[in-house]
């Protein structure tokens, strides 16, 4: 029989040959973890940038809460409900005289 497969034991490995593989794997861990360590810094700088933007709009940040805003003027007020829909609607129906 002409068989193409080769049943031979394969020779053992040098100490060079060993080392040498050993080294491989070694350097394929550290990538692998040094592209973990990236990607958890990216994640990190997203969260930090995140709630960097957020903490301008936390509630002690607001002008609300300031003594001068605190309370809106007259004339603030009537340009408000002028412009609300209630108030045309209001002003629609005293304009029919139900009388």
């Amino acid at each position: 029989m002409n068989n193409d497969l080769d049943l031979t034991p394969p020779k053992p490995l040098t100490q060079k040959q060993r080392m040498r593989m050993i080294k491989q794997a070694h350097k394929k861990v550290l990538k692998k973890q040094r592209l973990q360590d990236r990607i958890a810094l990216r994640e990190t700088r997203k969260l930090t940038k995140a709630v960097k933007k957020a903490g301008q709009h936390a509630p002690k940040n607001l002008d609300a809460f300031s003594e001068a805003n605190m309370y809106y003027s007259d004339k603030e007020v009537d340009t408000f409900i002028k412009s609300s829909p209630m108030y045309e609607a209001y002003s629609e129906t005293q304009e029919l005289n139900f009388d």
